[in-house]
């Protein structure tokens, strides 16, 4: 092959290079310009035909958005939707930045209300809303940015958000990493929450309970338990359980940095009861209800109406 010939090869190959580069180009830009262009609700749905709708396919969200003043930044958005839930459901509320509140009522399917917010509408576009379903589970979650190196020194955008779910009470409730006020209905399945900053409040467990790692005043209500029992640790703030009907147990209540109160007939001592301790038999024993680690004081006392004491997510 001569000189010539070698040299228009050349320039072939070289154009058809840039050419393939410049459409992978273009498609990678189309691409991220169609995903800045998605809503900002966007969110990752598995079952399309039961989002925003009830078991029986009407339109209908009937969660209220008690909202209140200073809860928001100025630039707000608001997401709906509906998923279809089979009882024994497991429900997951992960890295929330705002209150949380679980309503109960006798259905078939969970009613979901988030609100977004941020102080500029281009930083809602951070901490995007991801949810997962299926008819044995759901997840609402937030996801964390991934940001580069550089970029990572500079301010993060800080956005709010909001959760109010209204579930079947026939659930597994699991709340984690929630940085505000934390309120949950009737729920019938084992419930544990973890890593929460604000005042928590249980309305009724029966399923068994598990705090753990958690700063803020802890209020539940228990009746009935379960196998899985009671079991509270790492509590910055004062721990109210209240026991509603009749409760059988083995109660060891350890490593109190305060004051620890039982005002329970049914309950008997055993051993020696010092300051921060408190160790016993409720009616026949049972299920273990454990509290330890805890910075503030333990009360457990009766009540005779369940929900009475604590500020109850509405349950219809």
């Amino acid at each position: 092959m001569n000189k010539k010939a070698t040299l228009v090869l050349l320039a072939f190959v070289v154009a058809g290079t840039l050419l393939s580069f410049g459409a992978c180009r273009k498609n990678r830009n189309n691409a991220s310009s169609n995903a800045e262009q998605q809503p900002m609700d966007s969110i990752a749905v598995s079952d399309a035909k039961s989002a925003g709708k009830a078991a029986d396919g009407a339109e209908t969200n009937s969660v209220v958005d008690e909202g209140g003043e200073g809860v928001d930044y100025a630039e707000r958005e608001e997401i709906r939707r509906n998923y279809t839930l089979k009882s024994g459901a497991e429900v997951n509320i992960y890295n929330i930045n705002g209150r949380v509140t679980v309503e109960t009522a006798d259905i078939d399917h969970a009613e979901v209300l988030i609100v977004r917010s941020a102080k500029k509408r281009e930083e809602l576009k951070f901490r995007r809303l991801n949810i997962e379903h299926n008819p044995d589970g759901l997840t609402i979650r937030v996801e964390n940015d991934r940001r580069s190196l550089f970029s990572a020194l500079g301010a993060s955008p800080e956005g709010r958000q909001r959760v109010h779910v209204k579930l079947p009470r026939e659930v597994q409730l699991n709340v984690r990493g929630a940085n505000g006020d934390t309120t949950i209905g009737e729920i019938g399945g084992a419930v544990e929450l973890s890593g929460l900053n604000g005042t928590t409040k249980v309305a009724l467990a029966t399923g068994g309970l598990e705090m753990h790692g958690m700063n803020g005043n802890i209020e539940a209500t228990i009746t009935k338990l379960g196998k899985r029992g009671v079991d509270i640790s790492g509590i910055n703030g004062n721990v109210d359980l209240y026991f509603a009907d009749e409760v059988n147990a083995e109660v060891e209540v350890r490593g109190i940095n305060g004051e620890v109160t039982q005002a329970l007939p049914n309950f008997a001592a055993q051993g020696e009861q010092r300051r921060g301790r408190l160790e016993g038999r409720l009616g026949a024993g049972g299920p273990h209800i454990e509290a330890h680690g805890i910075n503030g004081n333990v009360t457990l006392k009766k009540v005779d109406k369940p929900g009475s004491t604590t500020a109850k997510a509405k349950t219809k």
